[in-house]
């Protein structure tokens, strides 16, 4: 009952944390939709789309493992893991910024150098420095230090900020503006968070992280977070196409409205997957159930009570002034934000399977639904702006029936813990949260 009570006041630190990092990208993503034009919005949406390709490497390959291995070691011995885990993760994050480099010849055409330079520019040096960041705040959660991740987010925001501010009254072109002032704030963020780790660079549990054994579980993660990844990208090239950049940039102004359901469920996420991955590694149903219970029900009454009022365009809505773009096509948000709350149903399912060593069960799943939200991109030429978010909405159906059916074989199987993984009294008892 003390670590039920435990994670529930760390909750409102995830929220914080989520919050405010997603309020950085949401302000990055507003002076985007806002100072950009109808077509330069659109090829802004192309770059964002290279960016959260070009992350999946790092994350996936050795940031993502890394964090899971840290679950399954006692709490005091998780944050020591960092330095390790930021120094394997260095070499993939600057790889993954090759990724700008597709998105400079899929919107030559739709745009001018300048705008392409400057968004190639500063999206890569975001791609480089995001995952970084990313995964020093998740490490935080994980050692059930989530307020401080909330601090770094904070940073962030304000970074983001005052970088926008300053940009506009020095004048600067408006492509150098989103991506730019996310550069600098994963830059000072990520600096601040290693001032606040205050972790022992020479503690015994840093050379239990692997590279080899990184990898090993991390190729299946990279393999099943491509997918979505890829075909997103394939997606935003596929409606400037098909039904002209200016429907992407519509989407994405959609896009930036319906965010706040993702950003509930990263902070929620970001407290609830150690549990949740622990309930897989140990096959305890019962803690599963409870954990993914409290999870759809916050997401499920919050997502109804944001779509009731930022789903239209009406009096009441204050997105309407923010992001007036985004309500151009009647009823783009509305069908954006169900699609969020489809996808965000699906994070707490992916922790349990990743606890339980799942990870080529997840890489099957992802490219067996993947190709789903290519087809909606492929309907742009009818559908126009709303092929995305339809896309989204059948893949997250498809992808939440054949993780349910997948965990239901992992519930049924006997208890177990990899052999790669610690197990100890302490991780197996009161440390884990």
């Amino acid at each position: 009952m003390s670590r039920q009570r435990s994670y529930k006041r760390r909750l409102p630190a995830g929220i914080f944390d989520a919050g405010f990092a997603s309020l950085a990208t949401f302000a990055a993503g507003l002076a985007a939709v806002n100072l950009l034009g109808d077509a330069d919005r659109g090829v802004y949406a192309v770059f964002f789309s290279a960016f959260m390709l070009g992350t999946v490497l790092p994350r996936n390959l050795i940031f993502t493992p890394a964090e899971v291995r840290a679950v399954a070691f006692p709490v005091r011995e998780r944050l020591p893991l960092v330095p390790r885990s930021l120094a394997l993760g260095l070499a993939p994050s600057a790889l993954g910024a090759v990724s700008t480099a597709i998105a400079v010849a899929v919107t030559w055409n739709y745009s001018t150098p300048s705008v392409i330079l400057a968004l190639a520019t500063t999206a890569a040096v975001t791609t480089v420095l995001s995952p970084l960041q990313d995964h020093v705040r998740k490490m935080f959660h994980i050692a059930t230090l989530s307020w401080r991740a909330a601090a770094v987010s904070i940073v962030q925001f304000l970074t983001v900020a005052i970088s926008i501010g300053l940009m506009l009254y020095v004048d600067a072109d408006a492509a150098w503006i989103p991506f730019g002032s996310l550069a600098a704030a994963n830059a000072i963020s990520l600096g601040v968070s290693r001032l606040i780790l205050s972790v022992d660079r020479s503690s015994a549990s840093q050379s239990r992280l692997s590279l080899r054994r990184l990898v090993a579980r991390g190729k299946w993660l990279v393999l099943q977070a491509a997918a979505p990844s890829t075909m997103g990208f394939a997606v935003a090239a596929v409606i400037p196409a098909l039904a002209g950049p200016e429907a992407l940039g519509y989407a994405e102004s959609a896009r930036v409205v319906a965010q706040p359901i993702l950003v509930l469920a990263a902070g929620l996420t970001a407290v609830l997957a150690p549990r949740s991955m622990k309930a897989g590694m140990d096959r305890d149903l019962q803690t599963a159930r409870r954990t993914s219970a409290l999870y759809l029900a916050i997401i499920g009454t919050a997502g109804a009570a944001y779509l009731a009022v930022a789903g239209w365009d009406w009096f009441l809505n204050p997105m309407t002034y923010v992001v007036p773009s985004a309500y151009v096509v009647s009823g783009l948000v509305a069908v954006t934000v169900v699609a969020n709350i489809l996808t965000a149903g699906l994070f707490l399912q992916v922790n349990e399977l990743l606890g339980a060593h799942e990870e080529r069960t997840l890489a099957r799943i992802s490219w067996t639904v993947g190709p789903i939200l290519l087809l909606g991109g492929l309907t742009a030429g009818v559908t126009g702006a709303f092929a995305r978010a339809l896309g989204r909405v059948a893949e997250s159906i498809a992808a939440y029936g054949l993780q349910d059916h997948a965990l239901r074989a992992v519930y049924r199987s006997s208890p177990g813990i990899g052999s790669d993984d610690v197990k100890s009294p302490a991780s197996a008892g009161n440390d884990v949260e």
